[in-house]
């Protein structure tokens, strides 16, 4: 009988790195792409070398329930991510300083980790802990307070020509020749919804959301306007575009057709009865989430 001779380290099968889809009560939720604004809001340094056990225990140790690791040595925390595409998993491919069989995320790209065990962010509290750019230039979208149904593009329809000294616009859609496909950008800054030069007017009920330009463009905007997190994401309690909230509610928007101006869909702050531009019946309860402009 021979005997078997050892083999030599260096020619040792290792085991390839790879994302750890848990690490206790944390779970993988995906490779993120990071942009402008960061996709979460807290940076920790991990002096004994960056990986998912480290990084996920510092988000949990400061009260955080996601954790992000990127660049491979980068660990972010936060309790909510309002944007952020989902990128394919064989993006986020840089190994981890603090342990070789991980990855680590990659340049602007985030491996996600959510605690099931942590509390989610209540969805009656605006979003005030980011960068107060970070909703600076966004898309406005109606979606169902259902949860199912299309999700419908909004714009700012100008209701007055530009050329007037004062002009107003409103937030609708734009159908077909409509010639506003251009006029999309809203900004969320100081607690102020802007489009472009126009400043907010406080909502009226039954009216439409209206806006007004004029020059000198002293017009002082109306500042109860926040981000909420939204509470029918299909990404769970942490994760999900947001929810426009106007003098502290999310919850008061309809999606009304003009029935003096084609059916247009208008955006509408709570509907109300026998009103002269839609009928209350043909209204549909949304929300209006933020997502990001591009």
């Amino acid at each position: 009988m021979y005997p078997v001779a050892s083999v030599p380290a260096s020619l040792e099968v290792r085991q390839s790195p790879s994302i750890k889809p848990t690490v206790g009560t944390w779970q993988f939720k995906g490779c993120y792409q990071d942009f402008g604004p960061r996709v979460l809001t807290f940076r920790f340094d991990v002096p004994a070398g960056n990986s998912a056990q480290r990084c996920t225990d510092i988000c949990s140790s400061n009260g955080y329930g996601l954790a992000g690791l990127e660049y491979g040595t980068e660990c972010w925390c936060d309790n909510y991510k309002p944007y952020g595409a989902l990128r394919p998993n064989s993006e986020c491919n840089t190994i981890c300083p603090g342990d070789s069989s991980e990855y680590c995320g990659a340049g602007n790209r985030l491996v996600l980790y959510q605690n099931s065990a942590a509390t989610p962010p209540s969805t009656s509290t605006c979003i005030t802990w980011r960068d107060s750019f970070s909703f600076g230039n966004n898309i406005l979208e109606a979606i169902p307070k259902t949860g199912s149904g299309p999700v419908t593009q909004l714009f700012s329809i100008p209701t007055n020509p530009f050329t007037d000294p004062i002009y107003y616009t409103i937030i609708s859609t734009c159908p077909p020749g409509c010639v506003y496909t251009d006029y999309y950008n809203f900004g969320l800054v100081n607690n102020a919804l802007t489009n472009y030069n126009n400043r907010p007017i406080a909502p009226v009920v039954g009216s439409s959301q209206a806006f007004i330009f004029r020059w000198p463009q002293d017009y002082p905007s109306h500042t109860g306007y926040c981000a909420k997190p939204n509470p029918i994401s299909p990404d769970g309690p942490f994760i999900g575009k947001p929810l426009l909230s106007v003098n502290g509610n999310t919850n008061l928007w309809g999606l009304c057709p003009n029935t003096t101006a084609s059916g247009r869909l208008d955006i509408v702050y709570s509907p109300v009865a026998n009103h002269a531009h839609y009928d209350i019946d043909d209204c549909q309860d949304v929300y209006i989430q933020l997502a990001p402009y591009a």
